[in-house]
This record gives structure tokens, C-alpha cells and sequence, in this order.
């Protein structure tokens, strides 16, 4: 379940202040593979940074709304306030979607009938650019926002990646870097398309990790096509992530001392530090 809590209970190591001008950093979370790490990223992310004081808000952008149950958010709770699925079309204003969530990061949820909305957009005159036009009268008011897009580069995938400064990419595998130049294609294709998207790859992040020959091979060859961009934080393969998931829990405060969990932390500072969030 959501709660409205003010975020006042953060840790004594809390990395910013409270005085201070939100950033306004909008980052979106693409792969057209399935399976590869987005959802549970963006909400592991978002716990970590919520707890360190920074204004957090998620957006679920996938009709699976897989990160709003990640959040304990059930698109079948009559009680919520609204989903995204409303924004675009018009019937809500976005103050009044966003809840913040039990673990200090705010959240506009999504519903199952998100899916209604990606056959609604293609007839509508600027659709590319409905998500951006949403977020882009709030973004001052947070220091990062995350989104969370669907497995595809269908139009709420296009949406997400215009609405966004910057995108990261999780690989889980060969199969989830075969796709990464159309992804990289789209994105700039956006920005020569619209004269106010400046999107830009801000890296790839391996997922799923194991020692195995492939996984070797796999960073050896991301490293070799995309030298600036391998991250350094890779997230290993965990059953915490299925459990956290089945809990809806993001994984740093469901099992805050395994050994993902400290993955994501480290994955957040070097984020942090290329975005210069702190």
C-alpha cells in the first residue's frame, strides 16, 4: 500500500541537504528486451536515492505496471488517486496522481489499461511528446525523475525516451544488447526531430550478472562497441530480486545488506557522480 509520508525520517547520512534547488534530472530506463532489470532498477534506485534526501519521483510507463506493484501500488486498488493512463488523456492534472510511496520516492502508478492508451496515441497530433509536456511543469520540483518504459519502442517507449535528459540501458545478456543501436538510433532520431529533446545515452549497465564465459564475453564486447559507456556497476543475478518483487519491496529495503543490494548502491553513486545528483 501507498502512504502520504512527508520525508522526514532520513538516515543520519543523508548525502544532501534540505535547503536546497531541486535538479530537475529526468532519466529514462529503455531496452526493448523484456526481462532485463528496468522495473527493478528504477525502484531500487528510487529507494536508494529517497533515503539519501533527494526528491524522488518514479513513473511507471509500462501498461505490465510492474513498478507500481513494486511499490505496493495495485492498479486493481480502487482507492489509488489516478494513474498515468489518465494524463494522457487528459482527464487528470498530474498533482493529482503522484503519491508518495511507503520508502520516501514519490510514484505516478500505471494500470493495466495503460495498453488502451499505446493504440490511442499513434492518431494524435504530438504524441511523441505527451509524457514531456506531463513532467516538464513539475521537473524543478524533484531532483531526479525516473521512468520506467515498456520492452519495445512502441510510443510509450518514444515517450519516455523524449521526456527524458538522459537514458540507461540494462543488459542482461547477448540478446539484450542486439537491439541497443535501434534504441540508440530512435533516441537521436528524436532529437533531431524535436528541437526541445536532448536526449542522450547515458550508459549501460550490465544486469543479471553470473561468472560464466558468455557474461565474460558479453562485457568484453559491450566495452569494445560502446567504450564510454560501460558503466562500472554491474548488478548480479539474485533471488532477492524475485523475492523483493513478490513482496513488492524494492530490493535496498527489502534485504538492504545482500550483496545486490549493495550492486544498486554502488550503481547510484556512480550515476550520482556522472549526474552530479549530490
Amino acid at each position: 500500500m501507498f502512504v502520504d509520508r512527508s520525508l522526514n525520517q532520513r538516515t543520519a547520512k543523508s548525502k544532501v541537504t534540505d535547503n536546497k534547488k531541486c535538479k530537475g534530472i529526468t532519466l529514462a530506463l529503455s531496452n526493448q528486451k523484456g526481462g532485463v532489470g528496468k522495473t527493478t532498477t528504477v525502484s531500487a534506485l528510487a529507494s536508494i536515492y529517497a533515503g539519501q534526501g533527494l526528491k524522488v519521483l518514479a513513473v511507471d510507463n509500462d501498461p505490465q505496471a510492474n513498478l507500481s506493484l513494486q511499490f505496493g501500488v495495485d492498479y486493481e486498488n480502487k482507492d489509488h488517486p489516478g494513474s498515468i493512463a489518465e494524463l494522457y488523456e487528459g482527464k487528470k492534472r498530474i498533482e493529482e496522481v503522484i503519491v508518495q510511496t511507503e520508502h520516501g520516492s514519490y510514484l505516478i502508478p500505471a494500470m493495466i489499461d495503460l495498453a488502451r492508451i499505446e493504440m490511442y496515441l499513434p492518431g494524435v497530433q504530438g504524441s511523441d511528446l505527451k509524457l514531456k509536456k506531463m513532467l516538464d511543469p513539475i521537473r524543478k520540483d524533484y531532483d531526479l525523475i525516473l521512468i520506467d518504459a515498456p520492452p519495445n519502442l512502441g510510443k510509450l517507449a518514444v515517450n519516455a525516451l523524449t521526456a527524458s535528459d538522459w537514458y540507461l540501458v540494462p543488459v542482461d545478456g547477448p540478446w539484450g544488447l542486439r537491439s541497443l543501436d535501434t534504441l540508440i538510433s530512435v533516441a537521436q532520431e528524436n532529437t533531431e526531430l524535436y528541437r526541445d529533446v536532448k536526449t542522450k545515452l547515458l550508459g549501460i549497465v550490465l544486469t543479471m550478472r553470473v561468472k560464466t564465459k558468455i557474461m565474460a564475453n558479453l562485457r568484453e564486447s559491450t566495452a569494445q562497441r560502446y567504450p564510454s559507456k560501460l558503466l562500472k556497476s554491474e548488478i548480479r543475478r539474485s533471488t532477492v530480486a524475485l523475492e523483493s518483487s513478490a513482496l513488492q519491496t524494492p530490493i535496498p529495503i527489502y534485504s538492504k545488506d545482500s550483496a545486490v543490494a549493495e550492486d544498486y548502491r554502488m550503481l547510484a553513486d556512480e550515476l550520482a557522480q556522472i549526474l552530479s545528483l549530490y
